[in-house]
Protein backbone atom coordinates (compact mmCIF):
# COMPACT_ATOMS: atom_id res chain seq x y z
CA UNK A 1 0.00 0.00 0.00
CA UNK A 2 1.32 3.71 -0.47
CA UNK A 3 2.60 5.73 1.84
CA UNK A 4 0.03 8.96 2.97
CA UNK A 5 2.97 11.67 2.49
CA UNK A 6 3.73 10.62 -0.91
CA UNK A 7 1.83 12.44 -3.86
CA UNK A 8 1.83 12.29 -7.46
CA UNK A 9 2.36 16.01 -9.38
CA UNK A 10 2.82 17.17 -12.66
CA UNK A 11 7.07 17.59 -13.18
CA UNK A 12 8.80 20.99 -13.23
CA UNK A 13 11.75 22.17 -14.83
CA UNK A 14 13.38 22.05 -11.06
CA UNK A 15 12.88 18.29 -11.09
CA UNK A 16 15.00 17.04 -14.09
CA UNK A 17 18.45 16.69 -12.70
CA UNK A 18 16.71 14.27 -9.67
CA UNK A 19 14.75 12.53 -12.75
CA UNK A 20 17.67 12.10 -15.05
CA UNK A 21 19.57 10.62 -11.95
CA UNK A 22 16.60 8.14 -11.22
CA UNK A 23 16.61 7.04 -15.26
CA UNK A 24 20.77 6.44 -14.97
CA UNK A 25 20.45 4.86 -12.00
CA UNK A 26 17.70 2.56 -13.86
CA UNK A 27 19.65 2.07 -17.10
CA UNK A 28 19.83 -1.33 -17.44
CA UNK A 29 16.40 -1.46 -17.03
CA UNK A 30 15.31 1.23 -19.08
CA UNK A 31 17.91 2.18 -21.23
CA UNK A 32 19.77 5.61 -21.78
CA UNK A 33 17.16 7.69 -21.38
CA UNK A 34 17.66 11.28 -22.56
CA UNK A 35 17.79 14.52 -20.84
CA UNK A 36 16.08 16.71 -23.97
CA UNK A 37 13.38 13.94 -24.24
CA UNK A 38 12.93 14.68 -20.18
CA UNK A 39 13.02 18.07 -20.92
CA UNK A 40 10.42 17.83 -23.65
CA UNK A 41 7.88 16.12 -21.48
CA UNK A 42 8.26 18.35 -18.53
CA UNK A 43 7.60 21.58 -20.94
CA UNK A 44 4.66 19.18 -22.50
CA UNK A 45 3.39 18.47 -19.31
CA UNK A 46 3.79 14.81 -19.86
CA UNK A 47 5.74 13.56 -17.29
CA UNK A 48 4.04 13.78 -13.62
CA UNK A 49 6.49 12.34 -10.50
CA UNK A 50 5.99 10.48 -7.57
CA UNK A 51 7.51 12.32 -4.34
CA UNK A 52 7.00 12.39 -0.29
CA UNK A 53 6.06 15.17 1.33
CA UNK A 54 9.90 16.05 2.20
CA UNK A 55 10.15 16.65 -1.96
CA UNK A 56 12.70 13.41 -2.08
CA UNK A 57 11.91 11.51 -5.49
CA UNK A 58 10.83 8.36 -5.55
CA UNK A 59 9.52 7.87 -9.01
CA UNK A 60 8.07 9.28 -12.42
CA UNK A 61 6.28 8.27 -15.42
CA UNK A 62 6.98 9.71 -19.07
CA UNK A 63 4.24 9.48 -21.70
CA UNK A 64 2.61 11.58 -24.64
CA UNK A 65 -0.80 12.02 -25.11
CA UNK A 66 -1.65 11.61 -29.04
CA UNK A 67 -4.36 12.42 -31.30
CA UNK A 68 -5.73 8.85 -31.91
CA UNK A 69 -7.12 8.54 -28.19
CA UNK A 70 -4.20 6.84 -27.18
CA UNK A 71 -1.56 7.45 -24.56
CA UNK A 72 1.78 6.36 -25.04
CA UNK A 73 4.01 5.26 -22.23
CA UNK A 74 7.38 5.90 -22.67
CA UNK A 75 9.31 5.04 -19.08
CA UNK A 76 7.95 4.66 -15.81
CA UNK A 77 10.53 4.24 -13.05
CA UNK A 78 10.40 3.97 -9.61
CA UNK A 79 13.57 4.08 -7.12
CA UNK A 80 14.40 0.15 -5.87
CA UNK A 81 14.13 1.25 -2.19
CA UNK A 82 10.31 2.49 -2.70
CA UNK A 83 9.44 -0.56 -4.94
CA UNK A 84 7.01 -2.76 -3.91
CA UNK A 85 5.05 0.17 -1.63
CA UNK A 86 2.65 1.23 -4.34
CA UNK A 87 4.18 4.17 -6.31
CA UNK A 88 4.20 2.58 -9.51
CA UNK A 89 0.47 1.44 -9.41
CA UNK A 90 -0.23 4.98 -8.37
CA UNK A 91 2.04 6.30 -11.25
CA UNK A 92 -0.23 4.15 -13.72
CA UNK A 93 -3.21 5.31 -11.77
CA UNK A 94 -2.86 8.98 -12.01
CA UNK A 95 -1.85 8.77 -15.88
CA UNK A 96 -5.28 6.67 -15.96
CA UNK A 97 -7.21 9.11 -14.40
CA UNK A 98 -5.62 11.95 -16.52
CA UNK A 99 -6.13 9.97 -19.82
CA UNK A 100 -9.51 9.46 -19.03
CA UNK A 101 -10.12 13.62 -18.41
CA UNK A 102 -8.89 13.58 -22.16
CA UNK A 103 -11.12 10.76 -22.96
CA UNK A 104 -8.27 8.65 -24.13
CA UNK A 105 -9.31 4.99 -24.97
CA UNK A 106 -6.18 3.48 -23.63
CA UNK A 107 -2.42 3.74 -22.39
CA UNK A 108 0.35 1.79 -24.83
CA UNK A 109 3.80 0.50 -24.18
CA UNK A 110 6.40 -1.53 -25.41
CA UNK A 111 8.52 -3.63 -23.41
CA UNK A 112 11.42 -6.24 -23.88
CA UNK A 113 10.03 -9.68 -23.48
CA UNK A 114 11.18 -11.27 -20.10
CA UNK A 115 12.11 -8.69 -18.05
CA UNK A 116 10.39 -7.99 -14.79
CA UNK A 117 8.77 -5.26 -15.55
CA UNK A 118 6.14 -7.00 -17.77
CA UNK A 119 5.14 -8.88 -14.57
CA UNK A 120 3.81 -5.37 -13.19
CA UNK A 121 2.27 -4.34 -15.95
CA UNK A 122 -0.04 -7.15 -15.87
CA UNK A 123 -0.58 -6.74 -12.29
CA UNK A 124 -1.78 -3.58 -12.72
CA UNK A 125 -4.30 -4.01 -15.54
CA UNK A 126 -2.75 -4.17 -18.93
CA UNK A 127 -3.13 -6.48 -21.41
CA UNK A 128 -0.88 -8.08 -23.67
CA UNK A 129 -2.18 -7.19 -27.04
CA UNK A 130 1.12 -8.72 -28.64
CA UNK A 131 4.38 -9.32 -29.51
CA UNK A 132 6.51 -7.95 -32.01
CA UNK A 133 10.07 -7.52 -33.36
CA UNK A 134 12.33 -5.22 -32.02
CA UNK A 135 16.00 -3.34 -32.98
CA UNK A 136 17.42 -5.79 -29.92
CA UNK A 137 14.69 -8.06 -28.95
CA UNK A 138 11.49 -9.29 -29.01
CA UNK A 139 8.91 -6.47 -27.79
CA UNK A 140 5.33 -7.05 -25.41
CA UNK A 141 2.71 -4.41 -26.71
CA UNK A 142 1.14 -4.10 -23.50
CA UNK A 143 -2.62 -2.14 -23.38
CA UNK A 144 -4.46 -0.71 -20.22
CA UNK A 145 -7.89 0.32 -21.00
CA UNK A 146 -9.28 3.58 -20.25
CA UNK A 147 -13.04 3.71 -21.40
CA UNK A 148 -14.85 3.24 -24.18
CA UNK A 149 -15.20 4.57 -27.35
CA UNK A 150 -17.98 6.93 -26.95
CA UNK A 151 -20.16 7.55 -29.92
CA UNK A 152 -22.42 9.60 -28.17
CA UNK A 153 -21.48 12.53 -30.24
CA UNK A 154 -22.44 11.27 -33.64
CA UNK A 155 -26.28 12.73 -34.65
CA UNK A 156 -28.14 10.81 -37.36
CA UNK A 157 -30.58 12.75 -39.38
CA UNK A 158 -34.11 11.85 -38.66
CA UNK A 159 -34.91 10.39 -41.67
CA UNK A 160 -32.65 7.57 -40.69
CA UNK A 161 -34.71 6.85 -37.64
CA UNK A 162 -37.96 4.76 -37.48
Amino acid sequence: MMDSDISIRRAEIQDLTGIKRLADNNRTTLGFVLRPALMAGIKQGWLLIAEQTNGELLGFIHYRHRRDMQTTLYEICVAQSFRRRGVGRALIEALARESAQLRKACIQLRAPVGIPANAFYQMTGFALDRTESGRKSPLNVWRYPICPVSYTHLTLPTSDLV
